[in-house]
């Protein structure tokens, strides 16, 4: 991970490293993606894919990452 190298590597902070890059990049400010989404919190329609992109993947490593703790 490239912003987080502290962190122990999981999918979920992989991708906060990404949003995390993604917002330093485009000079926008930081917080969740759906928020983002919600608030009008980038430039232009590929932000705005990016965002919704992200956000779809999320919610599938969160569950993912749900799903792993419960049979844990």
């Amino acid at each position: 991970m490239k912003h987080f190298k502290e962190r122990e590597f999981s999918l979920l902070n992989y991708m906060c490293d990404i949003l995390y890059d993604f917002y330093e990049r485009n000079d926008l400010e930081h917080c969740c993606a759906l928020e983002s989404l919600m608030g009008g919190n980038y430039n232009n329609e590929q932000q705005k894919e990016f965002l919704k992109r992200f956000g779809d993947v999320w919610e599938r490593v969160e569950q993912r990452e749900v799903q792993r703790w419960l049979t844990v």
